[in-house]
């Protein structure tokens, strides 16, 4: 009687091992300070427990690997070394809990992190990707005065920022474009030094505010200070006495953050307006400049073709069979283009025929063109929108289904933006109807080229040469 009681809960268990899965993280960015202890999480749903499955925590290549559990036991002969003794799993991983802890955050840990969990007997696997973001916050600031050409210096020096912050005077209210340098020190921690000097020669100018503000965080360090008229050398003769005990009237750390508060909407308005249009500006020139590009004949799949001016992408074979090449795509009927990019702003259109199969976007050299067959991903190394039968799709991560207005998508248009945050963005050129867009494609400084794809119900794609248009409304 007792020996069949419990085999109920263990025929249960194995069910639960065997069955269905889901994998979520909280946050796709975190960011976390130098030194300080990161959180990322990632949940297992429904908690079914360790047993029978594989948790591979791992940095933006699979081998970098951060901790790996098998059956609920750590194997650490292939954790990274970096992470040896800082890296743990926060704890209830009964509970579904795989929350990722690293301990002492250095910058060299910035980077994507993936949670993959795999159940060993079905092969079934499922991840969550989190992006680590990691920042020095800075330091108080502190302030030295001094007398200088006939004017009095004020210098304000802070560290342990990254990345590097910016800095702002404003005198009586007024922003100093003038009269002003600021030094970037690198410190031997890889953070960032500030300092920061003033030259002030009216005795009317009025209080004098000096900040640090984070570029990530929008944290500032900044003081109010009131410089006495006496104080200038040129009204009066006892100047230098009051220069010494300036430090000691800073009194504008609390005004500080009471001014930062007020001005921190305004300031992030500010900055969000001002980066819409800087980048519609680059969208523009690169729209009224297009790029040139072309086919690489020795990429493309051997049952692909490319016509004679390097513009046309065929789904049939050659005329004469394709030689063998470490470059060529075996598996997937995939082409590269040329020229490679790793920065600045690029637009080219592509007319895509009448097939009811093709995918237009980019790639980093490392995609993989041999082995089983594939997704295409941004894991793989590919950023594009695809076209099956009579859905329109973007492979990110998950797929989304785009909605495409006056009738078939005939010419798609695309916008790699490699020179801020990494992005490339999908049009319709002839309503400007923006289709998607990828974020953080590739990583920083990394080469992509044009991507194109064919499947066996695929016709043709042809790319469009010196295309000019106009503004959008």
């Amino acid at each position: 009687m007792d020996s069949a009681c419990w085999c109920v809960p263990v025929l249960f268990l194995a069910a639960a091992v065997s069955g269905r899965f889901q994998v979520e993280s909280q946050d796709r960015t975190l960011v976390a300070e130098v030194g300080s202890d990161a959180f990322l999480h990632c949940t297992l749903s429904p908690p079914l427990g360790l047993t029978g499955l594989t948790v591979h925590w791992f940095r933006s290549l699979f081998h970098s690997t951060v901790l790996l559990l098998k059956n609920g036991k750590e194997e650490r002969d292939q954790q990274s070394a970096e992470y040896s003794g800082r890296a743990s799993l926060q704890g209830r991983t009964d509970a579904g809990d795989l929350t990722l802890v690293l301990h002492n955050v250095s910058l060299s840990d910035a980077d994507t992190y993936h949670c993959l969990v795999e159940n060993i007997s079905s092969t079934q696997y499922e991840e969550a990707v989190t992006e680590l973001i990691v920042i020095g916050s800075g330091s108080l600031p502190s302030v030295a005065v001094s007398l200088e050409d006939g004017a009095i210096a004020v210098s304000f020096v802070t560290s342990d920022w990254f990345p590097w912050p910016q800095m702002r005077w404003r005198v009586d209210g007024v922003p100093v474009v003038t009269d002003r340098l600021e030094f970037i020190h690198n410190q031997s921690n890889g953070l960032y030094q500030l300092e920061s000097k003033i030259l002030l020669k009216d005795p009317d100018a009025g209080p004098l505010y000096g900040a640090a503000r984070h570029p990530v965080t929008g944290k500032e360090f900044g003081l109010y200070m009131t410089l006495a008229e006496d104080m200038f050398p040129r009204i009066s003769s006892w100047a230098y006495a009051f220069l010494f005990t300036l430090a000691l009237l800073i009194v504008g750390a609390a005004l500080a953050a009471y001014y930062m508060k007020k001005q921190k909407e305004q300031k992030v308005m500010d900055s969000k307006r001002i980066d819409k249009l800087s980048s519609e500006v680059d969208w523009r020139r690169a729209v009224m400049n297009p790029e040139t590009i072309t086919l690489s004949p020795e990429t493309a799949h051997p049952r692909l073709s490319v016509t004679d001016d390097f513009l046309t992408l065929l789904n049939r074979p050659p005329a004469v069979p394709a030689p063998p090449c470490n470059a060529r795509f075996e598996t997937e009927r995939c082409c590269l283009g040329l020229p490679p990019f790793s920065s600045g702003c690029h637009y080219w259109e592509v007319e895509l025929g009448d097939g009811v199969e093709w995918a237009v976007g980019v790639a980093t050299p490392q995609v993989r063109r041999t082995g089983d067959a594939y997704m295409f991903r941004p894991q793989e190394h590919i950023w594009c929108i695809s076209r099956f039968t009579e859905t329109i799709k973007a492979l990110d991560n998950p797929e989304s289904t785009l909605d495409v207005a006056d009738g078939p998508l005939s010419v798609v248009g695309v916008y790699l933006n490699l020179s801020g945050p990494r992005t490339i963005t999908f049009y319709d050129p002839r309503n400007w109807d923006e289709l998607y867009t990828f974020r953080h494609v590739a990583q920083e400084r990394e080469t992509v080229r044009p991507f194109f794809w064919l499947g066996t119900n695929g016709g043709e794609v042809t790319l469009r040469r010196s295309v000019r248009r106009g503004w959008r409304e």
